[in-house]
């Protein structure tokens, strides 16, 4: 057992515990002055939850809590090299928590980064893989960013309980304009193909594969982390804009609350997990020939 997997084991045993604590990633950070790797991960976290007051108090608990090293890992397994960022739920380029009192970085900084990924990566001979990581209202963040910038293929969007409470409430301040592709549209209802979706819920043509992981429905017990009532949950299924599900999958944790699929032990993170390994065998076979 190498470093990382010995420090990912050990997170996985503690991840059980309330998170307040900022923990850097174990996965190597973006980094645009050096080579590209092979896999970028671009992961936005949700709505902070009480006691605190949103969307000042968001963070980046998804890379803390290990879930964006767990994606990592699926890739690393393979032997693929990949770098990560984590964001936010907030349309600033910076901000600073006061439930962590860290500086966080927003929408406007993972924008900043994605559009830095494309000069500098994106149009040389080997561009890495784009995979997307989003929770709650995360979700609806990286679903925002698939539709501004169509450009960019993301080749994995893997959506955990993508909810839209408080959406206009926490951000109406903070933004300005309504258009057609204002992030405060990110959670309205859209036509698609003849039925009212969710902008949340549609998976844009420039996504190859989407993986959504939705919470409970009803009361269980047995779960490791999170409440036997679950009182967030996600109903809606993730659409193309033709209407169909291709290259969508999606599983329901029966024993996981809203949060408790966040954890890197998961039953939710685990089927991510399972699902990415046949994808990144493939994209490292497909690496592989491409090397002199």
């Amino acid at each position: 057992m190498n470093v990382r997997h010995a420090l990912l084991c050990g997170l996985l045993l503690t991840a059980c515990a309330p998170v307040r604590t900022v923990l850097p990633t174990l996965t190597p950070a973006l980094n645009l002055s050096g080579p590209a790797p092979d896999v970028v991960v671009l992961s936005v976290s949700g709505r902070c939850g009480v006691p605190c007051a949103a969307p000042r108090d968001n963070w980046d608990y998804l890379s803390s809590r290990g879930a964006v090293d767990r994606v990592a890992a699926a890739f690393q397994d393979a032997g693929l090299s990949v770098q990560v960022a984590g964001y936010a739920s907030h349309p600033a380029r910076t901000f600073t928590s006061t439930l962590v009192n860290v500086p966080q970085r927003g929408y406007a900084a993972l924008e900043d980064d994605l559009k830095a990924v494309k000069r500098t990566w994106l149009s040389g001979p080997r561009p890495p893989r784009m995979v997307l990581l989003g929770h709650s209202q995360g979700v609806a963040w990286t679903h925002q960013l698939t539709r501004d910038h169509p450009d960019v293929t993301f080749d994995v969007q893997i959506d955990l309980d993508g909810i839209c409470l408080g959406w206009k409430t926490d951000f109406r301040p903070l933004l300005r304009g309504a258009g057609p592709y204002s992030p405060l549209t990110a959670c309205d209802r859209m036509m698609v193909a003849g039925r009212l979706i969710n902008a949340k819920d549609v998976v844009w043509t420039n996504v190859r594969r989407g993986l959504e992981v939705q919470s409970k429905r009803l009361p269980e017990r047995g779960a490791e982390t999170g409440f036997t009532v679950n009182y967030l949950f996600e109903l809606g299924h993730n659409v193309r804009l033709d209407g169909t599900d291709r290259a969508l999958d999606r599983f329901v944790s029966v024993r996981e609350d809203h949060s408790a699929i966040t954890y890197p032990n998961s039953e939710g993170m685990t089927w991510v997990a399972a699902q990415l390994a046949p994808l990144s065998q493939g994209w490292a076979a497909e690496a592989q020939g491409h090397r002199p």
